[in-house]
């Protein structure tokens, strides 16, 4: 390890500290230690801090210690005899209660010669999880039956087995109609419902996850009557006409919801319903008028 740089890679570890080390020693090979570890702990998770001693002429005691929420751990005390000496702890923390809690590390370096002692803070996050909650569809009829799955990731994307102690439904006057206490995933997953009745209230109702740490997650849908439509209707012509044109193109196309088309008979009116404030100056080209037209529809048409 070289004094002026250190090549670390990306995303695992943030340099604390790179000291010399104090004692009688040449120039050429003086004393350095460093400790590597996250610059975010995440609880909950396992993390790991890391030490490195180098150029040692002597015998030392390397002691590495944690201190979180007014409790101090061990996380190393050995004799280190090698000259250079390179090791890795793993360690947890527990979930905290503060809204933005730290740890100090502290490591002391105990020699003949040599010794140092130095306490660095690091911040401490919560581990939350990503909880996506949907439901089978966004649209429900009075007495269907309301599927719907709740899944949970970890930081890292992947799937979480995680209990909600509660998880329910809330009704548009937010009524609680139904609930689940204990909902225990499983791979990460669980997959509930619950019947609507005949007659329920319409409108938006709320599918409600509660994590054990008192965060809510909700997720819409709504309950309405009512009934998909057979076919659709769309007319296609010009947005505008002048007083040169002498015909004017109208496409009336009928199509099923899956897209085929639907044969028959179509009608239907166009009118003009301009109407000129002087209409008896102008005569019949100054009144509103309208015509209407009828014929079998084609299917050689596609409609677009």
């Amino acid at each position: 390890m070289g004094k002026d740089g250190l090549l670390i890679k990306p995303n695992i570890f943030l340099l604390l500290l790179l000291f010399f080390l104090p004692g009688n020693t040449s120039p050429a090979a003086e004393p350095q230690y460093m400790v590597l570890l996250p610059f975010l702990i995440h609880t909950d998770s396992s993390e790991k801090v890391c030490v490195q001693l180098t150029h040692l002429n002597e015998s030392v005691t390397l002691s590495t210690t944690l201190e979180y929420q007014g409790e101090s751990r061990s996380l190393i005390d050995d004799v280190v005899s090698e000259k250079d000496v390179f090791t890795c702890i793993p360690f947890s923390l527990p979930r905290s209660n503060s809204q933005s809690p730290v740890t100090f590390i502290t490591v002391t370096v105990k020699g003949a010669t040599l010794q140092f002692r130095s306490r660095k803070s690091v911040l401490v996050k919560n581990s939350e999880s990503l909880v996506f909650i949907q439901t089978d569809k966004p649209i429900y009829k009075p007495g269907q039956t309301v599927l719907f799955r709740i899944v949970s990731l970890d930081k890292d994307f992947r799937p979480l087995n995680e209990v909600f102690p509660l998880v329910y439904i809330e009704d548009p006057k937010k009524n609680r109609l139904y609930q689940w206490t204990k909902a225990e995933l499983k791979g990460g997953l669980i997959q509930l419902f619950f019947n609507l009745t005949s007659e329920p209230m319409q409108g938006t109702y709320k599918v409600v996850a509660q994590k054990a740490s008192g965060k809510t997650i909700q997720h819409p849908f709504s309950v309405e009557e009512y009934v998909l439509p057979k076919f659709e209707v769309t007319v296609k012509m010009p947005k505008v006409i002048t007083i040169l044109d002498e015909k004017l193109q109208v496409t009336v196309c009928g199509l099923y919801t899956f897209g085929k088309p639907v044969p028959g008979l179509v009608s239907f009116r166009v009118c003009r319903n301009f109407e000129h404030a002087a209409a008896s100056c102008y005569g019949e080209e100054g009144r509103a008028v309208c015509d209407e037209f009828s014929g079998q529809v084609s299917h050689s048409y596609l409609c677009g």
